[in-house]
């Protein structure tokens, strides 16, 4: 198990330096293609609240891609010759305003999908909830970069999130070619008391035979939601990675109650492999 095609979205603009930087770290550490998925997405059309037939369009969004296409086609492939990596710089003329549908249309042959949180607070950039999308749709492991700081993307420990759901196992396993990196990783389960055989010894004797050897944490939530939890344990255990199943209740459900994945995706602080 190996990634070998890696694609990375540039459609953060002001984090394309940590987007590059993620993308030429894996490309060298799995001796990986690297493809840069930069997307000039299409007109906005708003239906017009008056009496006008005509609807109202706003393509300032498009103007912002189209006007930073060449800087950024630039730096990615001056950053890809450094390291003789495989690359490819992949431009996307859309016909929607959605860059997230493009990206779920374009990754399904990759290995790992490499996205940034996006920031609240930009009008311009990719749609709010652009990672949900991606993560849910894509069919395919992502990791997702904090929006502040360096995003450096550190092996030495990783923390893998595991409930027994469907969707934490394969996370897990999507994860293994970074796992097998780390020099520990543990499998953290929130509010489970040890006893015996605690619940995660079956995957982490599957992991084990990936050569990957793993400290089963048991860590208590204190009240706090899983999502909050798990990243608590990856800042004091000095983690530079956390793993973990995204959505395994419905999307619906996460946006009326919360959840685990809607709260990492919006306060992560450090790269978070998502698998749904």
């Amino acid at each position: 198990m190996a990634y070998k095609t890696i694609l990375v979205c540039l459609t953060e603009i002001d984090r394309v330096p940590q987007l590059i930087a993620a993308g030429r770290k894996l490309g060298a550490d799995h001796d990986a293609h690297v493809t840069g998925l930069y997307i000039v997405p299409g007109i906005q059309v708003y239906p017009n609240a008056g009496l006008a037939a005509v609807p109202d369009v706003y393509d300032g969004n498009r103007k912002h891609y189209i006007a930073n296409k060449a800087e950024v086609k630039a730096k990615f492939e001056e950053a890809m010759k450094q390291d003789g990596l495989s690359f490819a710089f992949q431009e996307v003329d859309a016909t929607t305003p959605l860059l997230s549908s493009v990206v779920v249309e374009q990754c399904r042959s990759s290995d790992l999908v490499v996205v940034s949180a996006v920031n609240p607070d930009e009008s311009l950039g990719a749609e709010y909830d652009f990672v949900q999308r991606v993560v849910i749709a894509a069919g395919r492991p992502v990791l997702v970069l904090p929006r502040k700081g360096n995003a450096e993307i550190n092996y030495s420990e990783a923390i893998v999130g595991w409930d027994g759901g469907r969707e934490a196992a394969r996370a897990a396993f999507d994860a293994v070619p970074l796992l097998k990196k780390a020099k520990r990783v543990q499998l953290a389960r929130v509010d489970e008391a040890p006893r015996g055989q605690m619940g995660g010894a079956d995957i982490a004797e599957g992991l084990a035979r990936h050569k990957i050897k793993v400290e089963i944490l048991s860590v208590a939530s204190d009240g706090m939601s899983a999502g909050a939890t798990l990243l608590r344990a990856a800042n004091d255990h000095g983690a530079g990675l956390l793993v973990m199943g995204a959505y395994g209740h419905s999307r619906f459900a996460e946006f009326v109650f919360g959840g685990a994945t809607r709260h990492v995706i919006q306060n992560l602080d450090r790269p978070v492999l998502m698998s749904h």
